[in-house]
């Protein structure tokens, strides 16, 4: 048994997220990649969104509601 997944549900499209770099943000997955890695975005405001793609799983945190 692997303990390093800590029962976490797999991040998939959709899902809300947070990167550890800007905590204070909340992205939506909104692509897997063929590597692994995922697109994210979030809406700034009504005319921003801020877009970041190939960010690796350990780089992101799953928000439980």
């Amino acid at each position: 048994m692997n303990n390093n997944s800590m029962n976490r549900e797999k991040i998939s499209v959709g899902h809300k997220v947070k990167m550890a770099t800007m905590e204070h943000l909340v992205f939506t997955v909104v692509a897997e990649n063929a590597d692994g890695t995922f697109s994210i975005e979030t809406q700034l405001d009504q005319q921003n969104v801020l877009s970041y793609g190939n960010i690796s799983k350990e780089m992101l945190r799953e928000i439980v509601s």
